[in-house]
């Protein structure tokens, strides 16, 4: 595919149903254990756009969103985190580095807003990508962290053993 020309813009709440709908198409074509519909996808973006609706931005190109980034910040007793954010890129527009310019936006923007020290996340590794990528961008693999991940019921149940 050609090179199209892109732009960044803040998220408007008027973009939700758009930006889901391309979330859900992008973890639809990758294997790593998630299913999302259209309702889930939704409420997600929703969820991070009322919560921090400064952190979430998309790329456009002729006026369609093409891809997303999504994030908060988080106090930390270093200072404040940029933390959890998603990053998705629409199949046809990826290689074009329209992820690298979100991450730049929602990066410039914390550490001007937020003086952010930090930035926290979690990836996937199952393939190889995106994580070479994140390394490529000087992210490291904290080894003393260690994502944890459990069923409540289960949780629950061996609690009141």
């Amino acid at each position: 595919m050609s090179r199209n020309k892109f732009k960044i813009r803040q998220m408007k709440k008027a973009d939700l149903t758009e930006v889901a709908l391309l979330y859900k198409d992008v973890y639809d074509k990758v294997d790593i254990g998630e299913n999302w519909d259209e309702s889930s996808a939704y409420e997600l973006m929703s969820y991070w756009f009322t919560k921090q609706p400064d952190m979430c931005f998309v790329a456009t190109v002729d006026d369609v969103i093409v891809g997303g980034f999504v994030a908060g910040i988080k106090p930390w007793w270093d200072g404040n985190h940029l933390v959890d954010g998603e990053l998705f890129v629409d199949f046809n527009y990826q290689r074009q580095k329209i992820g690298n310019h979100l991450l730049q936006a929602c990066i410039d923007k914390a550490l001007e807003k937020y003086k952010i020290t930090n930035l926290d996340a979690v990836t996937f590794s199952k393939n190889g990508f995106p994580l070479s990528l994140y390394k490529k961008m000087g992210f490291k693999i904290e080894r003393s962290l260690i994502l944890i991940n459990a069923d409540p019921e289960t949780v629950l149940k061996n609690l009141r053993k």
